[in-house]
């Protein structure tokens, strides 16, 4: 069976041009005009979805708990600075402009061929987690390729995220945790450290964040 190219598209330009260039990678295009609207029985090998959709963050998020391995490409018509920052906390693994969306999704596709991949996998990075008990900060990635991330613990759950507060880019690795919510020590904007969502300012957008899987008996976070 071909792959699968999911368009949560409704500007038509945009949209055929996908339909041809997931047609010339030996894929099937599957359009939908909703983000509630996306649902396939087997795993798409891309999503594009234009990120002034309604829904469309939730939807994202769904889609990469379902979906870890899928590209996930988010658009945007103007420049939105609150839809960016949101789309990529959610698992967008990238977010441009309306007019170069396909060739961004094009260098993906030559890149996951030059490497020989059967499928946009996401990178891994080992997590060494400490050895305390209970819940707080038990592991830190400070040389990953998007910037620094941290990973914590929350009632058994292990919850990472990007060490970089979008308000004022201090280390949120300093911040005080209460169950899920972390409180950056420079200014005191609030996130919650499992969903990124932003829970009080100064801050204007969420925090990203990675999805930790555990295999072999090793932690890892996908990047």
């Amino acid at each position: 069976m071909a792959e699968r190219f999911a368009l949560v598209i409704r500007n038509h330009p945009l949209r055929g041009r996908l339909e041809t260039l997931a047609r010339s990678a030996g894929a099937d295009p599957v359009a939908f005009d909703s983000a509630g609207a996306l649902d396939l029985d087997q795993p798409p090998a891309v999503i594009v979805v234009e990120l002034e959709l309604e829904g469309a963050i939730d939807a994202i998020a769904a889609w990469k708990e379902r979906w870890p391995a899928c590209l996930i490409v988010g658009s945007l018509a103007v420049p939105r600075p609150d839809l960016w920052h949101a789309a990529l906390a959610a698992g967008c693994a990238l977010v441009s402009n309306r007019g170069a969306i396909p060739q961004q999704v094009q260098r993906r596709i030559e890149e996951r061929r030059s490497g020989g991949g059967p499928s946009f996998a996401v990178p891994r990075l080992r997590a060494r987690l400490s050895e305390r008990a209970g819940d707080g900060l038990v592991g830190n990635l400070p040389d990953a390729p998007d910037g620094p991330i941290i990973v914590f613990r929350v009632g058994g759950r292990l919850c990472a995220i990007r060490d970089v507060c979008p308000h004022a880019q201090a280390s949120l690795a300093d911040g005080t945790l209460e169950g899920p919510t972390l409180t950056c020590r420079a200014h005191g904007s609030q996130f919650d450290v499992c969903t990124g969502a932003r829970l009080r300012g100064p801050a204007d957008f969420p925090v990203r964040t990675y999805r930790v899987v555990q295999d072999g008996g090793e932690t890892y976070v996908e990047v």
